[in-house]
């Protein structure tokens, strides 16, 4: 080449790329083959040949989630306002045929619910475990208004699921003052009925000041809330036995019971028992040993407020100013303005509450002068429940439920089991053994009492034509006709 030639006619070099590697050839071509087989395979299946091989599509649930929310969140609430089992599953139930659903089945224990949807895909099952607090009476109230409502106007479930955490969720109306002070006439109360005696009115209002302070801090602390009723009961004894002259007129044992009745569990041990007579055997057993481990912790402490004091000496009681005929019903009074205070009860309730509070205990009364204690306590708790939907029906009037849980209060000798066990486990005496059994016969003739009384207050009467045609025979309802025409 001729460096003197023109710059434009010397050849123009072009960069040429270098040859890429056989490895890198042959993975753009199984990219681009395996693209095609994608793009084949995706127009196959957009425009199958046989239809009837399609991917079923997806359909929704029998149940909607929100409506087994609002459900499960449902049983737990009415496990915690003192329902039995039996009863939670009816409610249940109905609120599920409000929604038009029947692939819905409900297995109720007193700490949870399972839920378990049926239908032709398969069975899938739920659960809800309960928090074992109780609600307030003024909950209570709105839970029972809250489901009416749903039974007329079937809301969206998610917008029902929320007004029930907005229940669940409200802080207590009553100020703390006033529940200390509910504790103390609730006390005092009791006390009347019990043992209606001038000397242990100073003793009832400072054990049941005690006692609702011991509660509000166990709501605070929950290591104090372990350990609750043996605190409470050692604390009792030791005021009550203390200071015998000064605040039990020398009778220190009459103070036992009225200052810890917002802790026996006569509730749970009645409704244990009506679960067990209707046959739900795992919840009411359930409720049963909960309710007897709590009233053995109670005696517990009781012992331990005595080992405490070392030695009793012998008291010498003074002379018992007793109280007149009314005693016991200003001591029903006091029952029904004390629980109405310590558990929040509804504006304008106290009335009704008192209704069902003096209807029970007048039927105990009775059914104690004429028969004994376990003939009052069926009466009583016959009578309770009929009491309880009759107010029910009269405007403004609480739900059966918040008319019907004071009377525990009176119809529960569950202070008669403490003082049996606390003999059992001190001193073996026989006589404690007889008091357990009383107790708990007691218990149980409350619990059918108030299955009795559930009966005639939710079934209709009799009719007296299918009982003539019964004895009579089916033509003896024609045959009176036939004679009544002229």
């Amino acid at each position: 080449m001729n460096p003197t030639e023109p710059e434009h006619h010397q050849p123009q070099h072009r960069l040429t790329p270098a040859p890429r590697p056989m490895s890198g050839r042959l993975y753009g071509v199984t990219r681009r083959a395996a693209g095609s087989v994608d793009r084949w395979l995706r127009r196959v299946s957009a425009s199958p040949l046989d239809p009837a091989e399609d991917a079923p599509q997806p359909v929704e649930p029998p149940v909607s989630a929100d409506l087994l929310d609002l459900l499960r969140h449902l049983g737990v609430a009415l496990i915690s306002s003192g329902e039995t089992t039996n009863q939670v599953q009816r409610i249940l139930d109905d609120m599920a045929r409000r929604y038009d659903v029947d692939e819905v089945h409900f297995f109720v224990l007193p700490t949870g619910i399972f839920v378990r949807v049926h239908d032709s895909r398969g069975t899938a099952v739920d659960l809800l475990e309960a928090n074992g607090e109780s609600l307030r009476l003024d909950q209570i109230a709105a839970l029972y208004k809250l489901i009416d409502e749903i039974k007329r106007t079937v809301p969206p479930p998610a917008h029902a699921t929320l007004e029930l955490a907005k229940i669940l969720a409200s802080p207590p109306p009553t100020p703390v003052w006033l529940m200390l002070l509910g504790n103390v006439v609730l006390t005092t109360g009791l006390g009347l009925m019990l043992n209606p005696t001038a000397n242990a009115l100073p003793g009832y209002i400072v054990i049941g000041l005690v006692v609702q302070l011991l509660i509000m801090l166990a709501d605070r602390m929950p290591l104090l809330s372990l350990g609750l009723p043996v605190v409470a009961g050692a604390s009792v004894t030791l005021l009550a036995f203390g200071f015998p002259h000064a605040i039990g007129g020398g009778n220190p044992q009459q103070l036992l019971v009225p200052g810890v009745s917002s802790l026996l569990p006569g509730a749970t041990l009645t409704n244990g028992s009506i679960e067990l007579a209707t046959g739900s055997m795992v919840a009411g057993a359930s409720r049963t040993i909960y309710g007897l481990n709590k009233l053995i912790l109670l005696a517990f402490g009781v012992l331990i407020g005595l080992q405490l004091l070392g030695p009793n000496p012998s008291l010498t009681p003074e002379t018992m100013h007793q109280l007149g005929w009314w005693a016991p019903f200003l001591g029903v009074l006091l029952i029904g303005i004390g629980h109405s205070w310590r558990a929040s009860a509804p504006p304008k309730s106290l009335p009704w509450l008192l209704v069902v509070l003096y209807a029970a205990f007048l039927a105990q009364k009775f059914g104690v002068q004429i028969g004994g204690g376990l003939l009052g306590s069926f009466l009583g708790g016959m009578v309770a429940v009929p009491a309880a939907y009759l107010v029910q029906r009269n405007r403004n009037a609480p739900p059966t439920q918040v008319a019907f849980l004071p009377a525990f209060w009176m119809l529960v000798p569950g202070g008669i089991g403490l003082t049996g066990v606390s003999q059992l486990v001190a001193e073996s005496d026989a006589n404690g053994l007889h008091v357990l059994v009383t107790t708990t016969l007691t218990v149980l003739a409350i619990a059918m009492g108030v299955l009795v009384g559930s009966g005639l207050a939710t079934r209709r009467p009799p009719q007296i034509s299918p009982m003539v045609e019964q004895f009579l025979g089916p033509d003896s309802g024609k045959h009176s006709a036939d004679r009544r025409e002229p």
